[in-house]
């Protein structure tokens, strides 16, 4: 069985929205866009880090969802919190894959950790 036909982790997706408080502070909203979507987490190479740091952009993880089980837009800004241990991660850049054969195709959400 191929890890793809059952990812080890499982993600909710919610967008970002902002707003002016009125005392001219900046309030974050976030909606539910998608829930238990299967994934794989996993943490970023030194190579990957080190082609975002050239950019100013901070990313600790890359998480790999197979395209199809993606059921509404990803997009840079989006918060990604884990089902399992609950770690939330920010969208800093997306890549998606190509199917070739059997192999599906994959969207790749390279992301910062906020701890």
């Amino acid at each position: 069985m191929a890890l793809y036909d059952s990812p080890p982790h499982r993600v909710a997706i919610y967008s970002v929205a902002s707003s002016t408080d009125s005392g001219g502070g900046t309030t974050l909203s976030y909606t539910l866009k998608q829930s238990a979507v299967p994934c794989s987490i996993n943490t970023a190479s030194a190579s990957e880090r080190e082609q975002f740091a050239q950019q100013q952009i901070v990313v600790t993880h890359t998480v790999a969802f197979k395209s199809s089980d993606i059921t509404t837009s990803l997009v840079r800004g989006d918060k990604v919190v884990a089902a399992d241990d609950g770690g939330t991660y920010h969208v800093r850049g997306i890549r998606s894959g190509r199917a070739y054969g059997s192999v599906p195709a994959f969207t790749y959400a390279d992301v910062e950790e906020q701890l």
